[in-house]
């Protein structure tokens, strides 16, 4: 097998949904400490970075999952590919 294809049979929902949430949390740890720091000083400081730690959290999410759907895509491409060519092939001989 190739190694498009082994991953395409070990990707399974929970391990994207466990590195994808689990950058967003790295993200909010993080930026929890600064908020902190600046939160008695600095309350609208520490609102505005708060408010930026949560858009990252969500780019975080956002890019993770399609890092790790990407690869699954280019196996689905690949086989819609290997399908259509052996269509053409059937369609040509004929």
């Amino acid at each position: 097998m190739s190694a498009g294809s082994d991953e395409l049979q070990r990707f399974s929902f929970a391990k994207l949904v466990f590195y994808a949430l689990g950058a967003g949390v790295l993200v909010l740890v993080v930026t929890l400490p600064i908020v902190i720091g600046l939160a008695r000083p600095y309350p609208t400081a520490a609102l505005c970075v708060a408010i930026g730690g949560v858009l990252l959290m969500v780019v975080a999410i956002a890019l993770v999952s399609r890092k790790m759907m990407s690869g699954v895509q280019r196996e689905i491409d690949r086989r819609r590919a290997e399908i259509e060519a052996r269509k053409r092939a059937g369609n040509d001989e004929a």
